[in-house]
């Protein structure tokens, strides 16, 4: 049985995509992963034009603390993003 892709697949190919200098979009994000439904892109890609403006900060931030690993700041933004869905 094949994977799905997860949330997190499409945030970080949609970031890949935007990072080259084009607008992620469903079929541009099907070709970076090589797989996905369009259905299941769709839903996730909304969520990652939804916390647009909070990974902008969080990236300022970032820039901010010096030497702080990716993984730790992106597991931060992880449970902020939980913390405020929940709020």
């Amino acid at each position: 049985m094949a994977k799905g892709i997860s949330e997190l697949d499409v945030h970080q190919a949609a970031d890949d995509i935007i990072a080259a200098g084009e607008r992620p979009t469903v079929e541009r994000i099907r070709a970076h992963l090589g797989t996905g439904s369009p259905n299941t892109v769709t839903r996730w890609l909304e969520t990652w034009w939804q916390t647009v403006g909070f990974r902008l900060r969080q990236r300022a931030i970032e820039a901010a603390v010096p030497g702080i690993p990716e993984r730790v700041a992106h597991l931060s933004q992880r449970l902020w993003q939980a913390a405020l869905q929940d709020a």
